[in-house]
């Protein structure tokens, strides 16, 4: 074993490593990269990355780097260009089928061994705990843990069966606030046997033999104040202590806001003294100081447990693996057929030949960083069209009003009206568009494309359908249940709370 290995998880700009990575990577002092999805523009060039990294290991004689990379599918999925759009998480919790859950597993994992990585950042067991969070939300498979641990337990087996380290993110949970450690620092403050309910799914995971669990930087004074990153009494007391767990602990992103508070220097060498082995540099600056700063205070225990994780990777019996097949298509598409849920009425359409179907979408951007979807819209439009020609499509402009929009449509007069719902919790506008067109005489039927909380704040739509996400087969499955092509399956993974109270983040 080098004595030379840092844990440092380094990450950089661009389709080409620098030179002091490689020559890290040969000599034994960089172990582990992170990848993003603006290190490559195509599967072509992450391949390439991905080589030149592991040429670098084997002309130093050192094990494979550790290639880690979020991979979850749904909201959040680095790698794009080509690779398979996943429905995710809470659209794998909507069909109830734990075996899609490790077959989506499988695929991922074979998904990345052809782009050379080895190392996913998921699966996620936050519990949807609050349903209004973005940076949690559609990436649980629910809001109860034995939901999340079966789920969970299902795409860990099926990454790792296939030769490719899975992640449990984010210990010791996520789910109990609904703001985003990328531009705030989140404070829980539940007791331990309350949190003890979003610790299970991590207990399971650990008892599973799951190769890592990345932590999170919420705090939770109930153990220690300040971050759970930089917690010896969470990374060490009670993931290594109480849960007993022997694997990798990979922080989270240490640029995110929750742990700026700290200078870069000091919060990466406090995050290996709390008890983490990788600490995930994510866009922090002077890397290549931070290594040396990192690998000044990694003790052998560490040292042993990336070692182990690289030799595991090197032993592994894993296939080349293969990317966007047919039946890794096919994959995504029964999940979410399976997971598409009528919530409300009976949302399935009786056109005739000379009607007119007229589409209004709420397009909005990335609320997160954790968000990699692209504008879903036409994706939704296409589906339609091509089962309906007479298919118009109305975009709501953020300056637009409920009325305005209304007035827009009724001049086209449709036969029927599809509205396509985000995020409309905070967008009243969608809610009284509803209400206008069903006053105007029209009857429109709701897909709500995220998260299902939109149901409480669209009480007045009579017809309602759940896809819990935006991706290609998501919009597909839509179409197909408004033309009567498949039944709904699906069921709601999580409950909603009364309609009377506040649905906002505390």
């Amino acid at each position: 074993m080098s004595t030379k290995v840092s844990a440092a998880m380094v990450s950089f700009r661009g389709p080409t490593a620098p030179d002091w990575v490689l020559a890290g990577i040969e000599d034994g002092t960089i172990a582990s990269v992170c990848l993003f999805n603006y290190n490559f523009n195509s599967l072509d060039q992450l391949r390439a990355l991905t080589a030149s990294l592991h040429a670098a290991a084997e002309r130093g004689g050192q094990l494979p780097p550790l290639i880690g990379i979020d991979q979850e599918g749904g909201q959040l999925m680095a790698v794009g260009h080509g690779a398979t759009e996943l429905p995710g998480n809470m659209a794998l919790g909507a069909t109830g089928s734990t075996e899609l859950a490790r077959r989506t597993g499988n695929m991922l994992a074979d998904e990345l061994l052809a782009l050379g990585c080895n190392l996913n950042f998921a699966p996620v067991l936050d519990l949807a705990s609050q349903l209004e969070s973005h940076v949690v939300g559609l990436r649980a498979f629910g809001d109860e843990a034995e939901t999340v641990t079966k789920f969970g337990l299902a795409v860990i087996e099926g990454l790792q069966e296939r030769g490719v380290l899975a992640t449990a993110k984010h210990f010791p949970g996520h789910g109990n606030t609904g703001f985003d450690t990328h531009a705030t620092a989140p404070v829980v403050r539940a007791g331990r046997a309350e949190l003890e309910t979003g610790l299970a799914p991590f207990r399971a995971a650990v008892q599973a033999g799951v190769a890592a669990v990345m932590s999170v930087h919420v705090s939770f004074p109930a153990f220690e104040a300040g971050p759970a990153t930089l917690s010896r009494a969470i990374l060490t007391d009670l993931l290594r202590g109480d849960l007993g767990f022997d694997g990798l602990v990979i922080t989270d992103a240490m640029d995110m806001e929750a742990v700026r508070h700290v200078s870069a220097h000091s919060a990466v060498r406090q995050a290996v003294r709390a008890g983490a082995d990788l600490v995930l540099f994510g866009h922090l600056p002077d890397q290549e100081q931070l290594v040396t700063a990192v690998a000044e205070v990694t003790g052998s225990e560490t040292r042993a447990r990336i070692q182990a994780a690289r030799q595991k990777i090197a032993d592994s019996a894993a296939g080349p693996g293969s990317i966007s097949t047919d039946a890794h298509r096919a994959l995504a598409q029964e999940i979410a057929d399976r997971a598409v849920t009528v919530a409300r009425g009976n949302p399935q359409l009786r056109l005739e030949q000379d009607d007119r179907l007229l589409l209004i979408t709420f397009p909005r951007g990335a609320a997160t960083p954790a968000d990699s979807t692209d504008d879903s819209r036409l994706q939704l439009l296409d589906a339609l069209r091509s089962r309906h020609s007479a298919t118009s499509e109305l975009v709501a402009d953020p300056g637009s009003s409920a009325s305005g929009l209304a007035a827009s449509a009724t001049r086209q007069k449709p036969t029927h009206v599809v509205i396509a719902t985000e995020d409309a919790a905070a967008d009243p506008r969608q809610a009284e568009l509803v209400r206008t067109l069903q006053a105007a005489g029209l009857d429109p039927v709701v897909i709500i494309l995220r998260s299902p909380l939109d149901l409480n704040v669209l009480r007045d739509a009579a017809h309602v359908i759940c896809t819990y996400g935006v991706r290609q087969p998501q919009a597909e499955a839509a179409a197909r249940l408004l033309f009567a092509e498949i039944e709904a399956r699906g069921t709601l993974p999580v409950s909603l709370p009364p309609p009377e109270e506040p649905v906002a983040g505390t």
